[in-house]
């Protein structure tokens, strides 16, 4: 395996829409996987916070995110914070993970949030995403909570 590996990260284009879909119906199906539909909402609603990573005219890995406009006041108080957004999805396509794709995705998203005065953000990943939760503590996030689930 290839150590890391520069990709071009860019804005997601309607062409790249069969891909992204591909990679989210194999890697970002935890709790429902995103549609073709959804896809196309994640594009028309926040362009800007929809990234592909791209290699050798291949698209190997995608983030979307979003701000989140129903924080409380209160909330925003206790973070510190002024604006809010999300990472809602990450997929990088598995032959090319551990290369440093996702963290240029991530970079590149929070840049994106910056430029709209977002100063904090969060995400949920599944549990048993070891690989994943090991990123996003390097990146800097903490660990705020658990979401749990029973079936009675």
């Amino acid at each position: 395996m290839e150590p890391f590996v520069r990709t071009a990260i860019r804005r997601y284009k309607k062409n790249d829409e069969t891909a992204v879909l591909e990679l989210s119906q194999k890697y970002a199906s935890w709790d429902s996987t995103p549609t073709e539909a959804d896809i196309q909402g994640f594009h028309s609603s926040e362009p800007d916070f929809f990234l592909v990573a791209e290699l050798n005219q291949k698209i190997i890995g995608f983030v979307y995110g979003r701000e989140s406009k129903e924080v409380p006041d209160e909330v925003l108080r206790k973070w510190k914070a002024t604006r809010v957004g999300s990472v809602e999805v990450l997929a990088v396509d598995e032959k090319y993970r551990r290369r440093g794709i996702g963290t240029q995705l991530l970079k590149r998203l929070f840049q994106a949030f910056t430029e709209r005065a977002i100063d904090t953000v969060t995400l949920s990943t599944p549990a048993e995403e070891i690989a994943a939760k090991r990123l996003y503590d390097k990146l800097g996030f903490e660990t705020r909570g658990y979401f749990m689930k029973k079936k009675l």
